[in-house]
């Protein structure tokens, strides 16, 4: 067995590619960007032993000199998960990383400024935040709200269905959560309008806040300032408030909590409880808010206290990245517009709603939602009313930049990654091995047929169609109502649930 390794080990060859920093006419290195802690420069690769001399553009990301001990940190989880989620077409590609042994390798201007750790990705042009402002470059700006809404659909397609699979991929095979999904993380490549095989190229990058969970390790960036690090337009509610003070009694022995202080922010199983100034942390099965008990995986060990503060912290894996790929697809489909913030906040007395009726689902919440705009917006010539408990309703929130009404099957699929713990959610709260990224996937890709166009057909190839073409795809798409679309939506989640 040691002869086979040791031949294994010297059965191989090796290739040399060496990096450097691209300088300008003046020597000064390219900086293409820049974060709290680390500087994006343009480098280049060089194939050593290529018979065509073979270079290719790269991006050398190195930590900024003087960063505290947490920054470092990141960036050195960025490298090893990062690495850990390689292999999936839709993931930034990370070609080396390390630390630069020769003094050299980092140009003289800058190498009191930067340290020596660095990673070696690929390049492409623009970030999505980017493509959408026009800010990169005007004449590539993706103008979403100029879309009529069918056409917005596929190109919101375009971002949506590659990211989401890249989350799958990270969630379902490498165990690794993002926890910062947000069109500045998602780079893209734009096709060459030369080539009519060229498509469009779609990457989530930046894994400095995301988390690897195993039954071996388990590390990732914690709680900054009461909250895990993320933006707050994307980021899910126990991101945003992830610590909860509460006063309470203990009792030593008993594994139940009582508090006196009521919270607005569901406490639910993977979620821990300590004391403050306490070091051990106690999993929380469930609180039981009518007794306004917490109720513990085990039993408190120290002693007894009464009227002592306490903190519970809530847990943060996939349905975080869940959440925030349903902001991002609001975010979008709205034409770059709403606050996805907004509409979550919309939906907080659905959320609280806990009877178990046939009322209790997303399907049928929006369904309600979308017969009271319609009701509001076209009254009916016999005269009847609205329900007095819709006679306030504000439907702002499903309105895109334009005021024109957002598709109710795109908003379903927006609600069921931002509300959870429904029958029809993709996950529940405290599900930190939700499968629920497929099912999102799945729908994701169902959207094309139900707007006429067959799920084989390649996105990237929707956007760049010429006018004629367009106008005909058009026609097609107005010859299927939205009650059938939506009808179709709801059979086919319900046939992949039974099968």
């Amino acid at each position: 067995d040691n002869v086979a390794r040791a031949h294994a080990a010297l059965a191989h060859v090796r290739r040399t590619h060496v990096y450097t920093f691209a300088l300008d006419a003046r020597g000064m290195p390219v900086e293409l960007g820049s974060g709290r802690f680390a500087k994006a420069y343009l480098g280049e690769e060089q194939w050593l032993e290529s018979k065509t001399n073979f270079r290719r553009e790269v991006v050398i990301k190195i930590v900024q000199k003087g960063v505290s001990e947490e920054d470092l940190m990141r960036f050195q989880m960025e490298k090893e998960l990062l690495e850990r989620v390689q292999g999936h077409p839709n993931i930034v590609q990370l070609f080396a990383s390390g630390e630069g042994e020769d003094p050299a390798f980092i140009p003289a201007i800058i190498r009191d400024k930067v340290d020596p750790e660095f990673m070696i990705l690929e390049r492409l042009e623009m970030s999505l935040e980017e493509r959408l402002k026009g800010s990169r470059n005007k004449h590539h700006k993706d103008d979403l709200l100029a879309a009529p809404m069918t056409e917005r659909v596929f190109r919101v397609l375009d971002y949506m269905i590659p990211v989401a699979s890249a989350v799958e991929h990270a969630h379902l095979s490498k165990n690794v959560c993002h926890r910062d999904i947000k069109p500045a993380n998602i780079l893209i490549g734009l096709p060459d309008p030369n080539l009519r095989g060229s498509t469009l190229q779609v990457r989530l990058a930046d894994f400095n806040v995301a988390k690897l969970h195993d039954d071996e390790v388990n590390f990732g960036m914690t709680q900054m300032r009461n909250a895990v690090p993320g933006t707050l337009f994307f980021q899910s509610p126990e991101q945003e408030t992830n610590i909860i003070e509460l006063l309470v009694n203990v009792q030593q022995g008993v594994p139940e909590v009582e508090y006196f202080e009521d919270f607005y922010i569901q406490i639910a199983k993977n979620d821990s409880f300590s004391l403050f100034n306490r070091g051990e942390q106690y999993p929380i099965l469930y609180a039981d808010r009518a007794r306004k008990r917490l109720v513990l995986g085990r039993p408190y060990r120290d002693v007894t206290e009464t009227n002592v503060r306490a903190r519970i912290q809530k847990s943060v894996g996939r349905p975080a990245d869940i959440y925030s790929l349903g902001a991002l697809l609001y975010y979008l489909i709205s034409g770059a517009y709403a606050n996805p913030k907004t509409l979550y906040d919309a939906f907080h007395k659905f959320v609280e709603y806990e009877r178990a009726d046939e009322n209790n689902t997303i399907d049928a919440y929006l369904r309600h939602e979308y017969s009271v705009i319609n009701s509001l917006r076209a009254p009916k010539q016999d005269g009847t009313e609205v329900a007095p408990a819709d006679r306030f309703f504000s439907y702002k929130h499903y309105l895109d930049g334009n005021g024109e009404l957002i598709d109710p099957n795109v908003l379903l699929i927006v609600a069921k990654c931002m509300i959870r713990n429904k029958p029809d959610s993709y996950c529940q709260a405290h599900d930190l091995e939700t499968r629920g990224a497929s099912e999102l996937v799945q729908d994701l890709i169902d959207l094309y047929s139900l707007f006429g166009v067959h799920p084989s057909a390649r996105p990237t190839h929707l956007a760049r169609r010429n006018a004629s073409q367009r106008g005909a795809l058009k026609v097609g798409l107005d010859r299927v109502g939205t009650r059938l679309r939506w009808a179709w939506l709801s059979f086919a989640s319900m046939f992949r649930k039974r099968r």
